[in-house]
C-alpha cells in the first residue's frame, strides 16, 4: 500500500466506502478541501482521485453544488445516471438539489487526457457565466453509450448539447437525428464530416504543416508520422498537414515512414511493441511528428528502448510532459467558450451551421 500514490490510496478508499454502503447513491462525496485535510495532501492530488472515480463512472461533479455518488455497474440499483441528475430526490436526504438552471450536456470520449480534463473544466465555467447547468456524460470511445448518453440528456430536458465523439467516429444515427431536429449542438474537436452542423476544431492541418516545416528546416529528411489509427477527423486532418508541408517544399515523401497504430493494438497496451517493432525496420528516420500524446509517450519509451533518444527528435500534438520533448499546444479555453456560445447561439434561434478553427501553437521551449 505504501507504494500506491497518494491519489490512488484516496480514490480506492472512496469507492470502499461506495462499496460497503458508507456512502450510498446520490450522497455527497467530501469537498475538495475536506479531502485536503482529512489526507494531508495536495489539491491536485485530490483532483486526480476525484477526476478517476468520475472516469470509472463511481462518482459525478456538478458545478456549483459538489461531487455525487451516482449510478455504477457494481450498484444493483434501477436508479440510472439521468434520473440522479434530473434532481429527482427525496426530501430531506443528502443528495442532489433540484436544478434550478437550464440544463446542457457535455458527452466527452474519456478523462484520461490533461487536453480534454481541462476543455471539461473550461466548458463548465462558461456554461455557469452564461447561465447553465452542465451534465456531463462520459462515453468512454463507445458509439451506444455516445447515444444512450444522447438519450439520457434529450429526457431530462436538456436545452442543448456539446459532442466530443468517440475516437472511431462511427455513423451515429441520433447525432444525425439531433442536425435534422435543428435541436442545438456542437461538435467539440472531432466531428463527423457527413453532418452539416456547429461544430469547433483546433487548426490540426496547419499545426501539423509548422511542426513538419520546422523539422525541414533543420534538414531532417527522413520523418515519421506515429499516431492512432486514421480513423476520425482528428487524425486525418493533421496527417494531411504533414503530407502538405513536403509537398510545398518539393521535399519526395516516404509514406512507408507513417505509423498508424490499430486501435485494438492501443486498447490490449502493445503500442510500444509496434513501434519498436516499426522503428526496428526503419533506422533512416531521425525524427518523429506524435499526433498525440499517448503516442508521443509510446514513441519516447520506444526510443529509451532502442537507446535513440539522442539520435532521434521528437514532437508531440498536445503536451506529453516528457524532458526535452517539444509539443503543438492546443487552446482549450477558447475551444471550450466558442463550444458555449455556438450552443448558446442555437438556443437563442440561430441555426446557420457555423464552423469555428482555433489556432494551434507551436511550444519549442522543452528544447532550451
Amino acid at each position: 500500500m505504501k507504494k500506491m500514490p497518494l491519489y490512488k490510496q484516496i480514490k480506492q478508499q472512496i469507492k470502499d466506502k461506495i462499496i460497503s454502503g458508507e456512502l450510498r447513491y446520490k450522497d455527497r462525496v467530501p469537498s475538495e478541501q475536506e479531502i485536503m485535510d482529512e489526507y494531508q495532501v495536495s489539491k491536485i492530488t485530490v483532483k486526480n482521485a476525484l477526476i478517476g472515480l468520475a472516469e470509472e463512472g463511481w462518482v459525478t461533479r456538478i458545478q456549483g453544488k459538489g461531487t455525487f455518488v451516482c449510478w455504477n455497474e457494481q450498484e444493483e440499483s434501477n436508479h440510472t445516471q439521468s434520473e440522479y441528475l434530473s434532481g429527482h430526490h427525496q426530501q430531506g436526504s443528502s443528495s442532489v438539489p433540484t436544478a434550478h438552471l437550464p440544463l446542457i450536456g457535455l458527452i466527452i470520449p474519456t478523462m484520461k487526457t490533461s487536453v480534454i480534463q481541462k476543455m471539461i473544466d473550461y466548458t463548465e465555467y462558461y456554461a455557469g457565466q452564461l447561465g447553465y447547468q452542465l451534465i456531463l456524460h462520459i462515453t468512454r470511445e463507445s458509439s451506444s453509450n455516445e447515444t444512450e448518453a444522447i438519450v439520457r440528456l434529450l429526457s431530462i430536458g436538456a436545452q442543448g448539447m456539446i459532442v466530443f465523439p468517440t475516437e472511431d467516429e462511427k455513423y451515429n444515427e441520433s447525432l444525425l437525428r439531433l442536425s435534422l431536429d435543428k435541436f442545438p449542438f456542437v461538435f467539440m474537436d472531432r466531428y463527423l464530416r457527413n453532418i452539416e452542423t456547429f461544430r469547433i476544431t483546433s487548426d490540426n492541418l496547419s499545426a501539423a504543416y509548422e511542426a513538419i516545416v520546422y523539422l525541414l528546416s533543420k534538414k531532417h529528411r527522413h520523418i515519421a508520422l506515429i499516431s492512432p489509427d486514421r480513423t476520425n477527423t482528428v487524425i486525418e486532418d493533421r496527417t494531411s498537414g504533414f503530407e502538405k508541408a513536403y509537398i510545398d517544399h518539393h521535399i519526395s515523401i516516404d509514406k512507408n515512414l507513417w505509423c498508424h497504430i490499430p486501435l485494438d493494438i492501443l486498447r490490449n497496451e502493445q503500442g510500444k511493441e509496434y513501434i519498436t517493432h516499426f522503428m526496428n525496420h526503419h533506422s533512416q528516420v531521425t525524427a518523429v511528428l506524435a499526433l498525440s500524446a499517448e503516442a508521443a509517450k509510446l514513441t519516447y519509451a520506444s526510443l529509451v528502448e532502442l537507446g535513440k533518444t539522442e539520435d532521434v527528435e521528437l514532437i508531440s500534438f498536445d503536451n506529453p510532459e516528457l524532458p526535452g520533448i517539444g509539443y503543438l499546444k492546443q487552446d482549450e479555453r477558447t475551444i471550450a467558450r466558442l463550444a458555449v456560445e455556438l450552443v448558446h447561439a442555437q438556443i437563442k434561434g440561430n441555426h446557420e451551421p457555423q464552423h469555428k478553427v482555433v489556432q494551434v501553437s507551436l511550444n519549442l521551449q522543452q528544447l532550451i
